[in-house]
């Protein structure tokens, strides 16, 4: 009769154990569900991780594999480390096409995960839209200096055409050109000069 009290017991204690772990498995799937709803609501990565780091806690020591858990766990520090260097980028004064690469960057690399990027899409598309206008100012500012350039050969061109005018009038008036219409003109004062 004690052998079959502790095979009763041992059969009973099995029971329960699988009943614990049937239970724990049912919990931890609730567990991850309010987790991806987490990611639906598009939470702070600060509250994935706090979410994730619980999670881990509250199942290691029971047998469920969490090795999907630390994976996101882990990208999701990645990211944050990512955007915190960013913010320090954007404090620091970096420039806007430092900014954008950075972000181009993050994005590219945690496209794929739980975090919402909706916050650093819409950054990027305000930096990308204050880079255009730059450089549409950049390349304005570049054509008027090419006009100012051009227009100042030109006034120097028509200035040094006046300064050869001014240089014959005033030769004339001195009467030190030998151009053949002051000759001509030096012709006719003789023939004046010969007229009863």
């Amino acid at each position: 009769m004690k052998r079959h009290i502790s095979i009763l017991l041992s059969f009973l204690f099995m029971f329960l154990f699988n009943i614990s772990i049937a239970l724990t498995d049912k919990d931890f799937k609730h567990s991850m569900n309010f987790y991806q709803k987490l990611v639906e609501k598009k939470v702070s990565a600060e509250e994935l991780i706090f979410t994730l780091e619980k999670i881990l806690r509250k199942y290691e020591d029971i047998g469920i594999d969490l090795a999907p858990v630390r994976e996101k766990l882990l990208l999701i520090r990645k990211f944050k480390v990512s955007s915190d260097f960013y913010r320090k980028l954007e404090a620091e004064g970096a420039s806007l096409d430092e900014r954008i690469t950075a972000l181009k960057r993050i994005l590219n690399k945690f496209r794929n995960t739980d975090v919402s990027l909706s916050g650093m899409e819409r950054k990027l598309e305000q930096l990308q839209e204050e880079n255009a206008a730059r450089r549409k100012e950049l390349d304005g500012l570049e054509e008027f200096k090419l006009r100012e350039e051009t227009m100042t050969s030109t006034v120097k061109e028509s200035s040094k055409k006046s300064n050869l005018k001014e240089k014959k009038v005033e030769e004339f008036e001195e009467g030190e050109v030998n151009d053949p219409e002051t000759e001509e003109i030096e012709d006719l004062k003789e023939i004046e000069e010969f007229k009863p």
